[in-house]
């Protein structure tokens, strides 16, 4: 059996439902501890598991395969979650502790790339769960600057844009043509994370503040270039 690749069956889909039950009990019982650890932990299991199972739902009508770079991608996913319950609770933990996780889900998502190329291995599954846990960190960041810091609520359209391209994409506003892999794009997301994330770590420094409009800016420019390049396309 190769255990690098496997596909979702049916069992596997009972299996999620059954995850997911045990762990909603486990967060009930959570909420009646003091213990902040314990708490993260449970927390954060249940939440990746709603999402993950989620993602599995819409897109279950994909091939889906599960191999070594989506593991990768998936590890991400397991400390995106944790990342979400520390900003929610930003009061009780180390601004350290979310800037290592962060680091790390960064470092993963360069890594999984790398694998997908080097055992090739990517899917197209892969290439959209790469993209949404992307979307997710930012999301996550992006929140917990209007959560804790009291951002300008305009700073949550930097993770729908996303949302904003795939529904002009769907009904062909601008065209359904495959984009082209794209340095420019990937790197505009890293630096958008990393401006979030300093905007998070150095709340409190002025200049460092001013990257919120900055990763704006930025990620607007990378929309609507791919905007225009899709619709030039499609009216060629």
């Amino acid at each position: 059996m190769n255990y690098s690749k496997f596909t979702l069956s049916t069992y596997t889909y009972i299996q999620l439902i059954i995850i997911n039950l045990a762990l909603l009990l486990i967060l009930i019982i959570s909420l009646t501890k003091e213990d902040l650890l314990l708490s993260i932990i449970y927390k954060s299991v249940v939440i990746y598991s709603i999402i993950f199972s989620l993602f599995i739902f819409f897109f279950r009508k994909m091939n889906i395969f599960i191999n070594i770079p989506n593991l990768t991608t998936n590890y991400r996913l397991i400390i995106n979650s944790f990342i979400l319950v520390i900003v929610v609770n930003l009061v009780h933990y180390d601004l350290n502790l979310l800037l290592t996780l962060c680091l790390i889900s960064l470092f993963l998502d360069g890594m999984d790339g790398l694998i997908s190329r080097y055992l090739n291995q990517s899917t197209k599954f892969g290439e959209i769960f790469d993209q949404e846990v992307d979307n997710l960190l930012i999301l996550i960041l992006s929140f917990s600057l209007v959560y804790n810091y009291n951002y300008n609520l305009l700073i949550l359209i930097i993770p729908f844009y996303r949302y904003i391209f795939l529904i002009l994409m769907r009904y062909n506003y601008i065209g359904k043509q495959k984009l082209l892999e794209s340095f420019f794009r990937k790197m505009t997301c890293v630096l958008v994370i990393i401006a979030l994330l300093l905007c998070n770590y150095f709340y409190t420094n002025n200049l460092i503040i001013n990257l919120y409009y900055i990763s704006i800016l930025l990620i607007t420019y990378s929309f609507s270039r791919d905007m225009v390049w899709l619709y030039r396309r499609k009216n060629v």
